[in-house]
């Protein structure tokens, strides 16, 4: 796995898809076929290319078993971040 001390890459994220797929004992094949989404595109994605659509980069974090968490700026004031139901 990657070092998640260091800032998050998108070779970071490659590396953590590639070492969970890899301990799950599965090929590009088996999740691409699984997926229905094409080798090329999953090969991308585990090389961190940042030219993949991210509808098929979720796929493939779901299919793994793996998320991401959002976290707030420490900088953004509460009154930023609330929600409010104004827009319309």
């Amino acid at each position: 796995m990657p070092n998640l001390s260091e800032r998050f890459t998108p070779t970071q994220l490659a590396e953590a898809i590639t070492a969970k797929r890899t301990g799950m004992k599965l090929s590009l094949v088996d999740v691409s076929e699984a997926l229905s989404i094409s080798k090329p595109t999953l090969v991308k994605i585990e090389k961190g290319d940042t030219n993949v659509k991210l509808a098929n980069l979720l796929k493939v974090m779901e299919y793994l078993g793996l998320s991401f968490s959002l976290l707030s700026d420490d900088a953004t004031s509460k009154a930023e971040t609330e929600v409010s139901d104004d827009w319309y």
